[in-house]
């Protein structure tokens, strides 16, 4: 079942809450972005065999997590009136 726009949105309030550091709220987006962030890490290999296979670099999935969280800790939250 494909997911409706407002669920596939991070919630505002985790995103002001993870910008002020919360590491609880941190957490959560990096668990909304956990399959986006891993589908950038695959590395494609050829086995023994010649078949073609791929996995997951969790070294560059870490990175791209410390680059998200960096990002996030940088964010600026602009309160309109």
């Amino acid at each position: 079942m494909k997911k409706n726009r407002e669920q596939s949105l991070v919630d505002v309030h985790a995103i002001v809450a993870a910008s002020n550091g919360d590491i609880n709220a941190i957490n959560s987006i990096l668990k909304h972005y956990e399959a986006y962030i891993s589908s950038l890490a695959i590395r494609w290999f050829y086995d023994e065999n010649g078949l073609l296979r791929c996995y997951v670099d969790e070294e560059k999935k870490r990175m791209l997590e410390i680059k998200l969280i960096t990002k996030i800790l940088d964010f600026e939250v602009i309160k309109s009136a």
